[in-house]
Parts: C-alpha cells; sequence; structure tokens
C-alpha cells in the first residue's frame, strides 16, 4: 500500500492503496494479436501475486508486442502508438510506484494523462495514483487530478474496491486542504457505506486531532470497537497514541494490553516494558512478561522467541534488585544450557541472597581459573603499538659491564650552562645601569615625555572662532582699539604698545608664490558700438 503519515503524527493515518488497472485489460486489445493479450493478462496475474519484477518484464514484452504489430500498418502514427500503449505504462508505473520509484512513476503517469486517452477509467485511475504520490504535498496539482476522477461513466469501468479507494483519498484530500465540512460529509458518507471499515472513522479522528477535540476522537474510536472488535486492532492503536499524546500513560497500557492480536508480541511487550518502566511501575512490567512467558510456554516451549522473553525477564528483575523473582528464569534458562557460564554466575548470585548452600552447590559447576584463563603473553601485550603502559626494559646483564669500585659513586654529567648573547653595541667595559630592571617610569631619571606644543588651530571650527586666543583677540580688554584694520602685508601695527593681531592676519601664507588675480574678461560685444 502507498501510503504516509502526517508531518506531526497524532495518529497513524495512511493514504490507501493505489489503484491497479488491471480491470482495465477487458476488451481493450481486441484488434492486437493473441499472444499481445495473453502477455498482458499473465503480468496482471503475477502483479496481483506480488511479483513484482516479473509482472514488469511481461508488460516490457507486451510493448514490444504492441510496436512490432502496429508498425506493419503504415497509417499508424507515433501518437497513436502511444495512446495505444498507455494502459500497459500505467500498469508499469503502477509496479514502480509499489517498488518505491516514485519520481519515474509520476512521469511515466503523465505522459499517459497529457495522451488524454479516451478511456475515462484509464484517467481515474491514473489521476488516483498520482494523488496517492503527492499525499499532503502539491495539493493543487492533485485538485485538478480529481476532476478526472468524477467523469461521467466512471462508476461502469472499475470495481467496487477501486471506486472505494478514490474516495477515501477525495476525503483524506479535503482534509488537507483545510475543506473541514466537506471533510465531515465525506467521512460520514463513506462510513454510512462501509460501516466496518475503519478508514472512514480514522479520517473523521484526524479532522478532530487537526480541530484540538482529542476527547471527541477518543469517543469515537471507542464508539468503533465495541461495534467492531473484528477490526479493532488498528482502531486501539490509535486510540494508545492519541493517550500517549496526552500524557495519559498508563491508559495507553491498559488499551494496548487489550489487544488479544498483539498482546503477547515481543514488540508489543517491550513497548509496554518501557512504559511501565518510566511511570515506576515494576510489578506491571512483570506481569507483562509473565503473561508473555506463560503464552510462550503454552504454544512454543523452548523456542528462540520463548527463551529471548525469559533471558529479558531475567535481566530486567536483576537490573531493578528483584533477585529471588529472577531465580527461576535463570534456572529455566541454565536447563536450557548448562554450559553458560555467564547465566550460571547470575544464578549464583541470586541464590547468595536466598539459599547459601545452593549456591556453593552451583558453584562447583563453575570452570576451574585454569581453564578460564587466557593464554597471552603480558609482555608482548605491553610492548604492542598502542599500549597506553610500557614497562621499562631491564637492566642489562652484570656479567656485561666491568663492575664499579666501591665508594665509587655514580658521576652525574652536569649540563653546561651557556652564555647568553649580548646587543650588538653593547660595551663590556661600562658598568650596566643599575635601574635596567625597573620599568621606564618609575626610574630616578624620567621626566616624561617631551610633548610638541600645540599649534593653535586657526581657521578650523565654526566661522571666527580660535584655538586658545579667543581673550587676547578681545579689543575691549586693549589698552586702545585701532580706528581701521590694518592693511594686508604691512608689517608694522598702527597702534603702538599694542600687540594684537587680527585673526585675518594668523592665518598662515600659502606655501610658494602668491597667486596673482587673473585680469576679468571682456565681454562680449558686436562689431560696431561703443
Amino acid at each position: 500500500m502507498s501510503m504516509r503519515r502526517r508531518e506531526k503524527p497524532i495518529w497513524p493515518l495512511w493514504w490507501p492503496q493505489s489503484v491497479s488497472g488491471r480491470t482495465l485489460q477487458r476488451g481493450f486489445w481486441t484488434s492486437l494479436s493473441r499472444p499481445m493479450s495473453c502477455v498482458t493478462t499473465a503480468a496482471c496475474a503475477l502483479i496481483g501475486q506480488g511479483k513484482l519484477p516479473e509482472a514488469f518484464s511481461k508488460l516490457q514484452q507486451a510493448e514490444e508486442f504492441c510496436r512490432v504489430s502496429l508498425a506493419e500498418d503504415s497509417d499508424v502514427t507515433e501518437e497513436d502508438i502511444n495512446s495505444e500503449l498507455a494502459v500497459i505504462h500505467s500498469q508499469m508505473a503502477y509496479i514502480m510506484q509499489l517498488q518505491g520509484r516514485a519520481d519515474e512513476a509520476l512521469q511515466l503517469y503523465n505522459q499517459v494523462i497529457k495522451l488524454k486517452p479516451s478511456d475515462v477509467g484509464l484517467l481515474a485511475v491514473t489521476a488516483n495514483n498520482i494523488i496517492t504520490i503527492n499525499k499532503d504535498q502539491n495539493v493543487f496539482d492533485s485538485k485538478k487530478k480529481v476532476k478526472l476522477t468524477n467523469t461521467e461513466g466512471v462508476e461502469y469501468k472499475l470495481v467496487r474496491k477501486q471506486l472505494q479507494a478514490i474516495e477515501f483519498n477525495k476525503a483524506l484530500l479535503a482534509m488537507y486542504t483545510n475543506q473541514a465540512d466537506q471533510c465531515r460529509k465525506m467521512s460520514s458518507s463513506l462510513q454510512a457505506q462501509n460501516p466496518g471499515h475503519p478508514l472512514p472513522v480514522l479520517i473523521q479522528v484526524a479532522q478532530l486531532c487537526r480541530e484540538k477535540q482529542h476527547g471527541r476522537a477518543i469517543e469515537l474510536l471507542q464508539q468503533f470497537s465495541d461495534k467492531h472488535p473484528e477490526s479493532a486492532s488498528g482502531i486501539k492503536l490509535t486510540m494508545a497514541q492519541l493517550y500517549l499524546a496526552q500524557g495519559h500513560v498508563t491508559k495507553a497500557c491498559d488499551v494496548l494490553r487489550s489487544i488479544e492480536e498483539f498482546k503477547h508480541k515481543a514488540g508489543m511487550v517491550s513497548a509496554l516494558v518501557t512504559m511501565y518502566s518510566h511511570e515506576e511501575d515494576i510489578d506491571g512490567a512483570i506481569e507483562v512478561f509473565r503473561q508473555a512467558i506463560e503464552h510462550y510456554q503454552s504454544e512454543q516451549p523452548g523456542s528462540a522467541a520463548h527463551l529471548a522473553l525469559v533471558r529479558e525477564a531475567a535481566n530486567f528483575k536483576l537490573k531493578y534488585g528483584r533477585k529471588k523473582e529472577a531465580i527461576s528464569d535463570l534456572e529455566q534458562l541454565w536447563k536450557q544450557n548448562t554450559k553458560d557460564v555467564h547465566t550460571l554466575a547470575q544464578l549464583i548470585s541470586a541464590y547468595s541472597l536466598v539459599d547459601t548452600d545452593k549456591a556453593k552447590s552451583l558453584s562447583k559447576h563453575l570452570p576451574s581459573a585454569d581453564t578460564m584463563a587466557l593464554k597471552i603473553d603480558v609482555d608482548e601485550l605491553e610492548s604492542s603499538h598502542g599500549a597506553t603502559y610500557v614497562r621499562k626494559k631491564a637492566a642489562k646483564a652484570t656479567g656485561e659491564n666491568p663492575p664499579k669500585e666501591q665508594g665509587q659513586g655514580e658521576i652525574k654529567k652536569k649540563r653546561k650552562k651557556k652564555k647568553g648573547k649580548l646587543p650588538k653595541n653593547c660595551d663590556p667595559k661600562a658598568t650596566p645601569d643599575p635601574e635596567r630592571w625597573l620599568p621606564m617610569r618609575e626610574r630616578s631619571y624620567y621626566r616624561g615625555k617631551k610633548k610638541g606644543k600645540k599649534k593653535e588651530q586657526i581657521g578650523k571650527g565654526t566661522q571666527g572662532a580660535t584655538g586658545g586666543a579667543s581673550s587676547d583677540l578681545d579689543a575691549s580688554k586693549t589698552a586702545s582699539s585701532p580706528p581701521t584694520s590694518p592693511r594686508p602685508g604691512s608689517g608694522s601695527t598702527t597702534a603702538a604698545g599694542s600687540n594684537v593681531v587680527p585673526p585675518r592676519q594668523q592665518k598662515p601664507a600659502a606655501p610658494g608664490a602668491t597667486r596673482k588675480k587673473a585680469p576679468p574678461k571682456k565681454k562680449k560685444g558686436g562689431k560696431g558700438g561703443w
């Protein structure tokens, strides 16, 4: 089935399966040869059996037969051949879709749609399968394809199962396009037409979950499971997921344990034990193990699944300190395999708290230390590449070097101190500065940095402002103010005893010679006149 969960899976809503067009083969190839019809019929049968690679090769043979038979007629064009091959291409795309090659299948489906075949059943099947590939994406294209499924006469070309799948997809598309009223109407009519089918109820529950009505959704699921217990397994799984989404773990466990079909499956046991452990209900988890072990003990004693459950139950009990309860499980495992040293060690550890004599008697079955010792060369292992600790090599034998005289101690070799390098302009005869190790600011002869005189910034700032001699340039504070401004370029002041220099004369002269004023341009006049 080609199905997909929602992006935020509140419950397991799936897309119904894509529709196969194998029923369209009846009477379609009447103009072609009999071997061609036999090949297509065999391909359809293989699709029904799930043998997809064999069915695909049969369809390729059918395509080849069709092209060869139609190529003999000179009046048949390539477009006519492709239109005749539309059914085969649709079947091939259906196989690709089932194999997970959705992009290739979509491309082939679109080619069939572009040909606009006259068979409305083929168009409806192809459009429905495109909708199942799009799912909750590209809904605008899906809306266009829905119109092809509503063509007049489609109900006479397709079987009931195909029409049912198309209607389910329409309801799902209405839900994903936020058409809540239309989705409710369609799902209610589908439930009335198919009272025992769970998918219409699941569509209604999905719409309620999108509207944040989880309580109403759980009530609807409970009503359906009570009325139709034969198809309630999927409904109860959805109920458990809704309970978990709301944080009701214990209620979800109760619902899962009520599903008789999956109650003793390994996956269900694992899920229940995990949820009970999360709720710190160790007794409930142990009860789940006990019921599952009893079921396999009566149905499949000694099977791999049975022993695996016993092993997990024993480990779980030992993990949570229930060693007394784990003894029976460990004994059952050890009887199945008496050479299992690990299980025997666990059993002895559990008996040591209950019956020490029994633990001592079982310890006799443990292998000796010599048999358990590994034959490993420790020296070779320590000297191997990658060892974190390497043992130092032993000293050489005494016979190799002559013995030292008594009293003669080992003389350690002193390292020679290297003379430091002196600067290039260093005078070795001159006495060094005694304050050379002190910072420059702490030395007695430090006088500070020589800061240059700040030049008065004249001509900067606002118009007429001066740097720092504003008080000196105030004419009201001088002894006598000159009646007129001195001429530019004159070196003496007009008032004797006054050292005030006007601001315009303080402006530094431009470097180089002063520019001469350009003579005024003569106005252009007429030839005669003034």
